[in-house]
């Protein structure tokens, strides 16, 4: 039974839907708004003073990386639906800010869906979802041809020849091979057309459709699971020079299914099915499971008039002729379509009565969405039970616990993923002529050392400062070989050394600094920018209209890049930003566009990687500038800031600046520990507390 999205009108309740808020850039452009709380060089004591209050976050939807996570925990399944979900929009870097996550119909549609597929993949009482899969014939990354070329979005097979590309098929069954194309036509008869699967011909098609109506052309064929090619060919070539050309021109070629198939479970039932139906009475298991399913969805127990409209649901399968197994998935597609489900839900104050604690499932659930970006294990379920779960030295170990367990690493992915850039390395196009060693395996290579090195500092037992300072790193043999280290020998990455090179910390990665130039050139701007906003708070505000840029290639002109930019600086307008940008990207004016060392510029002429900063302190390179860095203490007030952001889903307010500065002064005497930092952030009251909505 087909489950419609009305159920969400059913189980809403009082829940309202996400608000819209601004749309900031994502965090992978370089671009950033500044988010600082307070103006740069102003102090908590010279602001007006206000009443503390530890804010409100927003009806808070889970992004993506969330959903994915927690069907994971929730199924055991390996599914990841949330990829196909519209892209969540940023809000202070970050894709997990309450206020910018919206709901649209687009996303109902699509959370049908998975459900939909995830509960069938769970209980196996269901049809088995078709699967398409489309290939655009002149995506050469992605498609085979044996003769002809690209013209605009088709490929033109010129003579006779194929267009061939693997897929892999899920399960066997009937298919449809479906291929869109028209046709140059010449001659005395249409152009003809083979469908292709493996190289074999299972149809042969005249393609009499034209330029001005492309038309599909289709197949139905069994296909046992596994990897094929499909494609098309081109038969009957025409050609007499200057007088007739026939030519087969292919838009895209796709396989879909399988058809009309009912399977098995791929999963495990007993994560939704934790009673038997013949010894405990079939309505009151599916009772059992309303209740135990929904308390694990929604992430708290379930009131009885919750569990009584739930069974409803799978009352009506069972009057409709569904069987017992139908109306429990009905059961669990509407739990997962609930509000209760896509959003995390706390409830307000009551009005007039101030702030109020959030109770021990609220809170269990802002504990394991901060640290890892899922809904919360059965540790943190019994401690909401048993309700100690407010107990700071309960919350103390939990943060130890939740640390030490690999879920962590979602801390690394999404909130260093996005701060650090780190995510950003998917995003790269260096100029292929200019640099030819850059290749998927180097990027890979790049991200990964990254993430390691953060990885390192925030779930390590190291000081946050060596995210500057240290030489520490990791290398695999292809990462060594361009950063010019030696490799550590065997296969994959191994711990390394910076030491005895100008590298240090996560400047020093060559991802982070391809991440911050220009596909043909450095930037000292964008590498300096991002450290004053990314690691002081204090980025720049944007250029004024009318600003000419720079040369997007190095080449065009005979002066340096720093003698270019001292000249851009020479006009007032751009003066003052760029004399706090420019020292720190000239610092890092060593690596070139793809964070390769470099000892002279693209003129031959030797770099000149020192500088003075606004307030006089000088430095010669990147390691003299990190020491520098290190020493600021906004250093310390950023991390705090940027952690926190994150861990609440709601950007800093003025009324928040009493409890960062606390934060700020705990993680300091911690030796700037990470550990420390997000122990404080969740022992704060902003934490652990929600304010009513203004008026």
């Amino acid at each position: 039974m087909r489950l419609h999205v009305l159920v969400l009108a059913l189980l809403a309740g009082a829940c309202g839907s996400s608000t819209d808020g601004p749309r900031d850039r994502g965090a992978d452009e370089p671009t950033d708004a500044p988010t600082a709380v307070t103006p740069p060089g102003t102090s908590p004591s010279d602001l007006p003073e206000r009443q503390a209050t530890p804010g409100r976050v927003t009806l808070h939807r889970l992004n993506r990386a969330e959903y994915d996570n927690t069907v994971r925990d929730l199924l055991g399944t390996p599914l990841r639906p949330a990829e196909d979900f519209p892209a969540d929009d940023f809000g202070f870097g970050f894709d997990n800010i309450a206020d910018t996550l919206s709901m649209s119909p687009l996303h109902v549609e699509m959370y049908e869906k998975a459900a939909t597929d995830l509960i069938d993949w769970a209980l196996g009482d269901g049809p088995i979802p078709a699967v398409r899969t489309r290939i655009e014939a002149e995506d050469e990354a992605s498609a085979t041809a044996t003769t002809g070329s690209a013209a605009g979005a088709y490929w033109n097979l010129w003579s006779n020849g194929d267009v061939t590309a693997w897929v892999d098929v899920t399960h066997s069954g009937p298919h449809t091979l479906s291929v869109r194309a028209y046709a140059q036509q010449a001659g005395d008869e249409d152009a003809r057309m083979a469908l292709l699967l493996d190289g074999a011909e299972v149809g042969v098609v005249d393609v009499a459709a034209e330029v001005d109506a492309p038309a599909v052309y289709d197949v139905e064929l069994e296909v046992s699971a596994g990897a094929h090619t499909i494609g098309a060919r081109f038969l009957n070539d025409y050609w007499v020079p200057d007088v007739a050309d026939r030519n087969l021109l292919l838009d895209w070629v796709q396989l879909e299914g399988p058809w009309g198939l009912d399977g098995e479970p791929e999963g495990d039932p007993s994560a939704i099915l934790v009673c038997d139906p013949d010894y405990d009475g079939e309505e009151a298991c599916a009772r059992t499971i309303a209740a135990d399913f929904g308390k694990r969805a929604w992430r708290r127990p379930l009131a009885d008039d919750e569990v009584d409209r739930l069974l409803a649901l799978y009352t009506l399968s069972r009057e409709s002729d569904g069987t017992w197994t139908e109306g429990v998935g009905l059961m669990a597609k509407a739990i997962l379509l609930s509000p209760h489900f896509l959003f995390r839900v706390e409830a307000d104050p009551a009005p007039g009565e101030g702030p109020r604690l959030l109770d021990d499932w609220e809170l269990a659930s802002r504990l394991s969405y901060f640290l890892w970006s899922t809904m919360p294990d059965a540790e943190l379920f019994a401690l909401a039970e048993a309700g100690t779960l407010q107990q700071d030295a309960v919350l103390e170990e939990q943060v130890a616990r939740m640390l030490a367990d690999p879920k962590a690493g979602a801390l690394v992915d999404n909130l260093g993923g996005q701060w650090l850039y780190i995510r950003a390395t998917d995003d790269l196009q260096p100029d292929s002529e200019l640099f030819p060693t850059f290749d998927e395996e180097l990027r890979a290579s790049m991200q990964e050392q990254m993430r390691l090195q953060v990885s390192d500092v925030f779930l390590g037992d190291r000081s946050f400062l060596e995210l500057l300072t240290g030489t520490d790193t990791w290398v695999d043999a292809r990462l060594a070989e361009h950063i010019g280290i030696p490799a550590t020998g065997g296969d994959g990455f191994a711990p390394a050394s910076f030491a005895g090179t100008e590298r240090r910390g996560l400047l020093g990665t060559p991802g982070l600094q391809a991440v911050l130039a220009y596909p043909t050139r450095t930037s000292p701007v964008r590498r300096g920018k991002w450290v004053l906003g990314n690691l002081l708070c204090e980025a720049p505000a944007p250029p004024p209209p009318g600003v000419e840029a720079l040369p997007a290639d190095e080449g065009e002109t005979e002066l340096s890049l720093r003698e270019q930019m001292e000249l851009h600086r020479s006009d007032p307008v751009c003066a003052s930003c760029h004399q706090a940008m420019d020292p720190i990207g000239f610092g890092l004016e060593n690596f070139d566009a793809i964070g390769a060392w470099r000892d002279d510029d693209i003129h031959g002429e030797p770099i000149d990687a020192s500088g003075s900063l606004p307030d006089g302190q000088s430095f010669e390179g990147l390691p003299d500038l990190v020491e520098i860095l290190a020493a600021d203490r906004k250093l310390a007030g950023c991390a705090v800031e940027k952690t926190f952001t994150y861990a609440l889903g709601r950007g800093p307010t003025v009324e928040d600046l009493v409890f960062l500065d606390g934060i700020e002064s705990r993680f300091v005497e911690s030796d700037h520990r990470f550990a420390a930092l997000v122990t404080s952030i969740v022992l704060s009251e902003p934490f652990r507390q929600r304010a009513e909505e203004a008026e």
